[in-house]
């Protein structure tokens, strides 16, 4: 008798284990996906020449969403032909992002955020100052970079507070899976374009987003890289 009690309540105890690892597999396999256009103001890019812009996409946190910070990450942003490549990061909060002189002439980088700005000169490849200089970005928000030396020089760094970060080009799919379900908050940018915050909810299997963002020009003081003459058009 005791042995079949015993068989009873083994059974029962992993039955409940079962069931605790499907409830916290259905808390993990929430997921937020859709997709991203431009809207150029009804004009075909292929009769304008209106060039193609990374789109990022980042998925903040709601308030109670307990998110694990992914390990700090460096990326790049190399000077070639007097102009910075690529022109538009969005980064994770303590990332670095390191600048790299590849041209055979002095840099000389400035900033334009809230936060403390940046001025530093950069040298040629091989010579005897810096060619090259890194930057942590500790607090969200966005930092211009120019050159003073060279107008056309730009680029602008956008730091936001979650790991969810992906990158994708107009019209293209994007998304996040493992997510817990509840509320979020997702955060569309392009340098060519406004930037929306918009709320959504993570569920299992949900229906994709179709999300688009306002095209901006040269005309109406919005940000077109390709479409100016002076920096000062990409940054009023």
């Amino acid at each position: 008798m005791n042995g079949y009690k015993l068989i009873i309540d083994t059974a029962r105890r992993f039955i409940g284990c079962i069931g605790v690892v499907s409830i916290c597999g259905l808390a993990t396999a929430a997921e937020v996906s859709g997709t991203v256009s431009l809207d150029h103001h009804g004009l075909s890019s292929l009769k304008t020449g209106v060039p193609s812009h990374v789109i990022s996409v980042a998925l903040i946190p709601g308030q109670g969403q307990l998110v694990e910070r992914a390990a700090t990450r460096e990326q790049k942003i190399e000077i070639r032909d007097n102009r910075m490549h690529p022109s538009f990061l969005t980064v994770q909060k303590g990332d670095r992002v390191e600048f790299v002189n590849r041209d055979a002439v002095f840099h000389q980088l400035f900033s334009l955020s809230r936060g403390e700005p940046v001025s530093i000169q950069l040298g040629k490849p091989g010579g005897q100052r810096a060619s090259r200089t890194s930057f942590e970005f500790k607090e969200p928000g966005t930092t211009h970079f120019f050159c003073r030396i060279h107008k056309k020089s730009y680029a602008r760094i956008d730091v936001v507070d979650t790991p969810y970060l992906q990158a994708i080009q107009p019209g293209q799919s994007f998304h996040f899976a493992g997510l817990a379900p509840g509320k979020w908050k997702l955060r569309v940018a392009s340098a060519a374009a406004e930037t929306q915050w918009i709320e959504v909810r993570a569920l299992t299997s949900p229906p994709p987003l179709h999300l688009t963002l306002a095209y901006r020009d040269s005309v109406n003081g919005f940000a077109n890289p390709e479409m100016q003459s002076d920096i000062e058009q990409l940054f009023r």
